[in-house]
């Protein structure tokens, strides 16, 4: 009786290990990803106002040579190097908020992986807890511990390839039979 009461209590304190960490990690993902997302969001209105500044421009462009080809009897030259001349800081403003939004963009997409990468790999420490649980408590045999085990190691190894598999397959690229045998080659190789 004194070894159930045992068993239920290491189950407990693991189930109450797994919370806290599952907990950490999705406050460790919002306070990473957010203020980034914030920021990115804010780049691409500031780039869109400069767009809107830049229309102008290009309509004025546009009037200058409706109005050139209009009078064209006359010896007026088409010359719009003024507007031209008006628009370089704007052109110069949306270079460089483009390049800050495809920085930005990279960090995001390198964060988002490092997490996917973190999540593998406790996800993994966490299959491992679980089985060595199972293999004190004489659920599992050593040889079926070793097997998960590697499994388990192997689903992590390979965490990127089967997260690009999941993708297609959510994106319909492959079909469902088609990501399952593609998951069961990368798992039994």
């Amino acid at each position: 009786m004194m070894d159930f009461f045992d068993r239920a209590s290491q189950i407990a304190q693991s189930v109450g290990e797994n919370v806290v960490n599952s907990a950490r990690n999705v406050g460790t993902t919002i306070k990473y990803s957010t203020p980034e997302k914030r920021e990115l969001a804010g780049l691409k209105v500031q780039l869109e106002c400069v767009n809107k500044k830049l229309d102008g421009y290009y309509i004025m462009i546009g009037r200058r040579y409706t109005e050139y080809i209009e009078n064209l009897a006359t010896e007026n030259s088409f010359d719009v190097s003024d507007i031209l001349e008006d628009m370089k800081p704007e052109l110069e403003n949306k270079s460089e908020i483009e390049d800050a939004i495809a920085k930005k963009e990279q960090q995001i997409k390198n964060a988002e992986k490092e997490a996917a990468r973190m999540k593998a790999q406790e996800a993994y420490e966490h299959e491992c807890q679980k089985l060595e649980n199972a293999l004190r408590m004489d659920v599992i045999t050593v040889e079926e511990y070793e097997e998960k085990v590697a499994l388990a190691q192997k689903k992590y190894e390979n965490y990127d390839i089967l997260r690009k598999l999941k993708m297609q397959l959510s994106m319909q690229i492959i079909t469902k039979e088609e990501y399952i045998e593609k998951v069961k080659a990368i798992l039994t190789a």
